[in-house]
Protein backbone atom coordinates (compact mmCIF):
# COMPACT_ATOMS: atom_id res chain seq x y z
CA UNK A 1 0.00 0.00 0.00
CA UNK A 2 3.03 2.48 0.81
CA UNK A 3 3.80 1.86 -2.78
CA UNK A 4 0.93 2.36 -4.20
CA UNK A 5 0.37 5.94 -2.53
CA UNK A 6 3.81 7.33 -3.53
CA UNK A 7 2.86 6.04 -7.39
CA UNK A 8 -0.70 8.17 -6.96
CA UNK A 9 0.72 10.86 -5.55
CA UNK A 10 3.67 11.11 -7.69
CA UNK A 11 1.44 11.46 -10.96
CA UNK A 12 -1.47 13.84 -9.00
CA UNK A 13 0.27 16.43 -10.99
CA UNK A 14 -0.44 15.00 -14.33
CA UNK A 15 -4.19 14.16 -13.34
CA UNK A 16 -5.02 17.83 -12.59
CA UNK A 17 -3.33 19.00 -15.56
CA UNK A 18 -5.52 16.52 -17.50
CA UNK A 19 -8.45 18.05 -15.39
CA UNK A 20 -7.71 21.32 -16.53
CA UNK A 21 -7.60 20.13 -20.30
CA UNK A 22 -10.25 17.92 -20.50
CA UNK A 23 -12.76 20.10 -18.00
CA UNK A 24 -16.09 18.02 -17.18
CA UNK A 25 -16.21 15.39 -18.56
CA UNK A 26 -20.12 13.64 -18.15
CA UNK A 27 -21.28 10.12 -19.14
CA UNK A 28 -24.29 9.68 -21.54
CA UNK A 29 -26.77 6.49 -21.59
CA UNK A 30 -25.39 4.14 -24.52
CA UNK A 31 -26.95 5.55 -27.80
CA UNK A 32 -27.15 3.81 -31.50
CA UNK A 33 -24.36 5.82 -34.12
CA UNK A 34 -26.02 6.90 -37.44
CA UNK A 35 -23.38 7.28 -39.78
CA UNK A 36 -23.34 10.65 -42.12
CA UNK A 37 -24.37 10.76 -45.42
CA UNK A 38 -21.47 12.12 -47.46
CA UNK A 39 -21.60 12.41 -51.22
CA UNK A 40 -19.68 10.04 -52.80
CA UNK A 41 -17.71 11.64 -55.91
CA UNK A 42 -17.59 10.28 -59.66
CA UNK A 43 -14.09 9.10 -59.80
CA UNK A 44 -12.81 7.40 -63.05
CA UNK A 45 -9.21 6.05 -60.86
CA UNK A 46 -9.73 3.21 -58.35
CA UNK A 47 -6.27 2.60 -55.91
CA UNK A 48 -6.47 -0.52 -53.32
CA UNK A 49 -3.81 -0.46 -50.32
CA UNK A 50 -3.49 -2.50 -47.30
CA UNK A 51 -1.72 -1.19 -43.92
CA UNK A 52 1.83 -2.15 -43.45
CA UNK A 53 2.33 -0.34 -40.13
CA UNK A 54 -0.47 0.74 -37.90
CA UNK A 55 0.97 3.03 -35.00
CA UNK A 56 -1.02 3.30 -31.78
CA UNK A 57 0.01 6.32 -29.27
CA UNK A 58 1.96 4.89 -26.17
CA UNK A 59 3.52 8.65 -25.44
CA UNK A 60 1.68 11.99 -25.21
CA UNK A 61 3.99 13.17 -27.79
CA UNK A 62 2.49 10.27 -30.10
CA UNK A 63 -1.12 10.82 -28.76
CA UNK A 64 -0.71 15.11 -29.79
CA UNK A 65 0.87 13.29 -33.07
CA UNK A 66 -1.55 11.37 -34.09
CA UNK A 67 -4.89 13.68 -33.41
CA UNK A 68 -7.39 14.86 -35.49
CA UNK A 69 -9.70 17.49 -34.68
CA UNK A 70 -12.90 15.18 -34.80
CA UNK A 71 -15.83 16.48 -33.52
CA UNK A 72 -15.00 19.29 -36.31
CA UNK A 73 -14.91 22.25 -34.12
CA UNK A 74 -14.58 25.67 -35.17
CA UNK A 75 -10.75 26.81 -32.63
CA UNK A 76 -9.33 23.60 -34.73
CA UNK A 77 -8.73 21.37 -31.25
CA UNK A 78 -7.62 18.05 -32.18
CA UNK A 79 -8.66 14.66 -30.22
CA UNK A 80 -7.04 12.11 -28.79
CA UNK A 81 -8.38 10.58 -25.63
CA UNK A 82 -7.34 6.88 -26.52
CA UNK A 83 -3.39 8.01 -27.11
CA UNK A 84 -3.84 9.81 -23.56
CA UNK A 85 -4.94 6.45 -21.77
CA UNK A 86 -2.56 4.46 -23.85
CA UNK A 87 0.20 6.77 -23.04
CA UNK A 88 -0.83 6.77 -18.99
CA UNK A 89 -1.01 2.90 -19.44
CA UNK A 90 2.73 2.32 -20.36
CA UNK A 91 4.00 5.15 -17.93
CA UNK A 92 2.30 2.95 -15.07
CA UNK A 93 3.86 -0.36 -16.98
CA UNK A 94 6.45 0.71 -19.60
CA UNK A 95 7.27 -3.29 -19.68
CA UNK A 96 3.91 -3.63 -21.78
CA UNK A 97 4.95 -4.17 -25.33
CA UNK A 98 1.94 -2.25 -26.76
CA UNK A 99 3.52 -1.08 -30.15
CA UNK A 100 5.36 -4.37 -30.85
CA UNK A 101 2.80 -7.04 -30.43
CA UNK A 102 0.83 -4.85 -32.86
CA UNK A 103 3.58 -4.61 -35.42
CA UNK A 104 3.99 -8.51 -35.31
CA UNK A 105 0.08 -8.59 -35.56
CA UNK A 106 0.02 -7.03 -39.05
CA UNK A 107 3.35 -8.67 -39.82
CA UNK A 108 1.92 -12.05 -40.14
CA UNK A 109 -1.57 -10.87 -41.17
CA UNK A 110 -4.08 -11.33 -38.19
CA UNK A 111 -4.67 -7.45 -38.56
CA UNK A 112 -5.67 -6.59 -41.87
CA UNK A 113 -7.16 -3.03 -42.65
CA UNK A 114 -7.89 -2.27 -46.32
CA UNK A 115 -8.04 0.78 -48.33
CA UNK A 116 -9.69 1.76 -51.12
CA UNK A 117 -8.83 5.27 -52.64
CA UNK A 118 -11.12 7.04 -55.84
CA UNK A 119 -9.97 9.87 -57.45
CA UNK A 120 -10.60 12.02 -60.79
CA UNK A 121 -6.95 12.45 -61.35
CA UNK A 122 -3.18 11.35 -59.74
CA UNK A 123 -2.08 14.47 -58.29
CA UNK A 124 -4.95 17.09 -57.67
CA UNK A 125 -8.29 16.60 -57.09
CA UNK A 126 -10.78 18.20 -55.40
CA UNK A 127 -13.04 15.41 -54.21
CA UNK A 128 -11.70 12.12 -53.31
CA UNK A 129 -13.41 9.05 -51.36
CA UNK A 130 -11.34 7.10 -48.79
CA UNK A 131 -12.51 3.95 -47.94
CA UNK A 132 -11.56 1.90 -44.98
CA UNK A 133 -12.71 -1.99 -44.73
CA UNK A 134 -11.31 -4.72 -42.41
CA UNK A 135 -10.13 -7.27 -44.10
CA UNK A 136 -9.90 -11.23 -43.30
CA UNK A 137 -6.71 -12.77 -41.48
CA UNK A 138 -4.37 -13.13 -44.15
CA UNK A 139 -3.80 -17.45 -44.62
CA UNK A 140 0.21 -16.71 -44.82
CA UNK A 141 2.33 -13.63 -43.77
CA UNK A 142 1.71 -10.19 -45.99
CA UNK A 143 5.23 -9.82 -48.58
CA UNK A 144 3.58 -5.75 -48.59
CA UNK A 145 5.23 -5.80 -51.76
CA UNK A 146 2.10 -5.63 -54.13
CA UNK A 147 1.27 -8.96 -55.20
CA UNK A 148 -0.61 -9.74 -51.56
CA UNK A 149 -4.39 -10.76 -52.01
CA UNK A 150 -7.26 -10.17 -49.43
CA UNK A 151 -10.64 -10.79 -48.59
CA UNK A 152 -12.56 -7.53 -47.41
CA UNK A 153 -14.59 -9.30 -44.00
CA UNK A 154 -18.26 -9.01 -45.53
CA UNK A 155 -19.42 -10.08 -41.89
CA UNK A 156 -19.09 -6.73 -40.10
CA UNK A 157 -21.31 -3.17 -41.25
CA UNK A 158 -20.67 -1.40 -44.21
CA UNK A 159 -18.44 1.83 -44.19
CA UNK A 160 -19.36 5.17 -45.51
CA UNK A 161 -16.70 6.97 -47.42
CA UNK A 162 -14.51 9.31 -46.06
CA UNK A 163 -15.04 12.32 -48.40
CA UNK A 164 -12.32 15.01 -49.06
CA UNK A 165 -9.52 16.72 -51.06
CA UNK A 166 -6.22 15.33 -52.62
CA UNK A 167 -4.33 18.19 -53.33
CA UNK A 168 -0.23 17.48 -54.24
CA UNK A 169 -0.89 14.21 -53.44
CA UNK A 170 -1.69 15.05 -49.85
CA UNK A 171 -5.28 13.77 -48.44
CA UNK A 172 -7.41 15.23 -46.06
CA UNK A 173 -10.90 14.36 -45.60
CA UNK A 174 -13.97 13.39 -43.22
CA UNK A 175 -16.26 12.59 -41.61
CA UNK A 176 -17.09 9.30 -42.58
CA UNK A 177 -17.19 5.64 -40.85
CA UNK A 178 -14.73 2.70 -40.48
CA UNK A 179 -14.33 -0.36 -38.99
CA UNK A 180 -11.07 -0.64 -37.53
CA UNK A 181 -8.88 -3.97 -35.69
CA UNK A 182 -6.55 -2.93 -32.95
CA UNK A 183 -4.41 -5.97 -31.60
CA UNK A 184 -3.83 -4.24 -27.63
CA UNK A 185 -2.17 -6.90 -25.27
CA UNK A 186 -2.33 -9.43 -27.22
CA UNK A 187 -6.12 -9.07 -27.55
CA UNK A 188 -8.04 -8.40 -30.82
CA UNK A 189 -10.15 -5.74 -31.07
CA UNK A 190 -12.40 -4.66 -33.60
CA UNK A 191 -14.48 -1.26 -33.05
CA UNK A 192 -16.87 1.28 -35.40
CA UNK A 193 -15.63 4.78 -35.50
CA UNK A 194 -17.67 7.57 -36.03
CA UNK A 195 -17.06 10.78 -37.30
CA UNK A 196 -13.69 9.60 -39.03
CA UNK A 197 -11.24 12.23 -40.51
CA UNK A 198 -8.51 10.87 -42.53
CA UNK A 199 -4.91 12.99 -43.22
CA UNK A 200 -2.18 11.14 -45.59
CA UNK A 201 0.16 11.27 -48.08
CA UNK A 202 -0.79 9.00 -50.77
CA UNK A 203 0.86 8.52 -54.35
CA UNK A 204 -0.68 5.29 -57.07
CA UNK A 205 1.93 2.88 -54.69
CA UNK A 206 0.62 3.77 -51.17
CA UNK A 207 0.16 6.46 -48.26
CA UNK A 208 2.73 7.76 -46.08
CA UNK A 209 2.28 9.85 -42.96
CA UNK A 210 -1.03 8.58 -42.92
CA UNK A 211 -3.40 9.57 -39.34
CA UNK A 212 -6.93 8.46 -38.99
CA UNK A 213 -9.16 9.48 -36.06
CA UNK A 214 -12.69 9.26 -34.84
CA UNK A 215 -14.87 8.88 -31.94
CA UNK A 216 -15.56 5.29 -30.25
CA UNK A 217 -19.38 4.86 -28.28
CA UNK A 218 -19.43 4.70 -25.28
CA UNK A 219 -20.69 0.97 -25.28
CA UNK A 220 -18.15 0.28 -27.55
CA UNK A 221 -15.04 1.36 -25.55
CA UNK A 222 -16.85 -0.06 -22.10
CA UNK A 223 -17.91 -3.14 -24.51
CA UNK A 224 -14.95 -3.91 -26.28
CA UNK A 225 -11.70 -2.07 -25.14
CA UNK A 226 -11.78 -1.25 -21.70
CA UNK A 227 -12.62 -5.71 -21.13
CA UNK A 228 -9.43 -6.09 -23.57
CA UNK A 229 -7.26 -3.80 -21.62
CA UNK A 230 -8.09 -5.81 -18.66
CA UNK A 231 -8.02 -9.41 -19.98
CA UNK A 232 -4.13 -8.15 -21.69
CA UNK A 233 -3.34 -7.11 -18.28
CA UNK A 234 -4.26 -10.23 -16.28
CA UNK A 235 -2.59 -12.30 -18.86
CA UNK A 236 0.58 -10.31 -18.95
CA UNK A 237 0.27 -10.76 -14.93
CA UNK A 238 0.74 -14.39 -15.86
CA UNK A 239 3.39 -14.31 -18.20
CA UNK A 240 5.87 -12.04 -17.50
CA UNK A 241 6.60 -12.24 -13.69
CA UNK A 242 9.25 -9.25 -13.75
CA UNK A 243 6.53 -7.06 -15.33
CA UNK A 244 3.84 -8.07 -12.66
CA UNK A 245 4.86 -6.11 -9.92
CA UNK A 246 4.38 -2.17 -11.25
CA UNK A 247 1.04 -3.54 -12.93
CA UNK A 248 -0.30 -5.00 -9.70
CA UNK A 249 1.17 -1.81 -8.06
CA UNK A 250 -0.57 0.71 -10.28
CA UNK A 251 -3.71 -1.40 -10.97
CA UNK A 252 -4.86 -4.01 -8.59
CA UNK A 253 -6.32 -1.38 -5.34
CA UNK A 254 -8.17 -4.52 -3.75
CA UNK A 255 -4.85 -6.42 -4.00
CA UNK A 256 -6.75 -9.85 -5.07
CA UNK A 257 -4.14 -10.17 -7.70
CA UNK A 258 -6.78 -10.06 -10.59
CA UNK A 259 -7.19 -6.23 -12.49
CA UNK A 260 -10.80 -5.48 -13.25
CA UNK A 261 -12.55 -2.72 -15.64
CA UNK A 262 -13.81 -0.91 -13.04
CA UNK A 263 -10.27 -0.96 -11.27
CA UNK A 264 -9.03 0.63 -14.16
CA UNK A 265 -11.76 3.07 -14.79
CA UNK A 266 -11.54 4.11 -10.48
CA UNK A 267 -7.92 4.15 -10.72
CA UNK A 268 -6.73 7.77 -10.23
CA UNK A 269 -4.15 8.12 -12.91
CA UNK A 270 -6.90 6.35 -15.73
CA UNK A 271 -10.07 7.65 -14.60
CA UNK A 272 -9.67 11.24 -16.53
CA UNK A 273 -8.65 9.25 -19.63
CA UNK A 274 -10.84 6.36 -19.13
CA UNK A 275 -14.44 9.09 -19.47
CA UNK A 276 -15.99 10.12 -23.07
CA UNK A 277 -14.57 13.60 -24.07
CA UNK A 278 -16.26 14.36 -27.24
CA UNK A 279 -20.06 15.50 -28.24
CA UNK A 280 -20.69 13.54 -31.42
CA UNK A 281 -24.17 12.28 -31.12
CA UNK A 282 -27.33 14.04 -30.89
CA UNK A 283 -30.18 13.09 -28.44
CA UNK A 284 -31.90 10.65 -30.99
CA UNK A 285 -28.81 8.79 -31.40
CA UNK A 286 -27.95 10.56 -34.92
CA UNK A 287 -23.86 11.95 -35.61
CA UNK A 288 -24.55 15.33 -35.22
CA UNK A 289 -21.60 17.10 -33.06
CA UNK A 290 -21.96 19.82 -30.41
CA UNK A 291 -25.57 19.40 -30.30
CA UNK A 292 -26.69 18.22 -27.18
CA UNK A 293 -23.69 18.94 -24.95
CA UNK A 294 -23.45 16.11 -23.98
CA UNK A 295 -19.58 13.81 -23.83
CA UNK A 296 -20.87 10.16 -25.27
CA UNK A 297 -17.92 9.46 -27.32
CA UNK A 298 -14.12 8.70 -26.58
CA UNK A 299 -11.70 10.13 -29.60
CA UNK A 300 -8.86 8.43 -31.16
CA UNK A 301 -5.97 8.86 -33.00
CA UNK A 302 -4.12 6.27 -34.86
CA UNK A 303 -1.23 6.65 -37.47
CA UNK A 304 -0.63 4.37 -40.32
CA UNK A 305 1.32 3.27 -43.85
CA UNK A 306 -0.01 1.52 -46.71
CA UNK A 307 1.25 -0.08 -49.69
CA UNK A 308 -0.26 -1.53 -52.67
CA UNK A 309 -2.33 -4.63 -52.35
CA UNK A 310 -5.08 -6.99 -54.57
CA UNK A 311 -8.57 -7.21 -53.42
CA UNK A 312 -11.96 -7.29 -54.92
CA UNK A 313 -15.05 -4.54 -53.42
CA UNK A 314 -18.68 -6.43 -52.49
CA UNK A 315 -20.84 -6.92 -55.11
CA UNK A 316 -17.94 -6.84 -57.94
Amino acid sequence: MKIKNIFILANAGLILLLLAACGALNLKPTATAIAPTPVQPATNVEYHFVTDKLLIPTTLEQSKAFALNVDGDAQGHTDNMFGTLLSLLTSAAPNLKLQSTLDEAVKTGQVVTLHVVKEDAAQNVSSVSWNVFMGEKSKTPPKFDGSDKFNINSNLPANSPIVGSLTQGHFTGGPGTAGIQMFLLNQLVDVNLIGVRLDADVSEKGCANGKIGGGITVEQFQGKLLPAISVGLNQAIKTDLAGAKPILQAFDSDQNGTITVQEIENNPLMMIAASPDLDLLDASGKFNPSQDRVKDSYSVGLGFTCVEAIFTLPGK
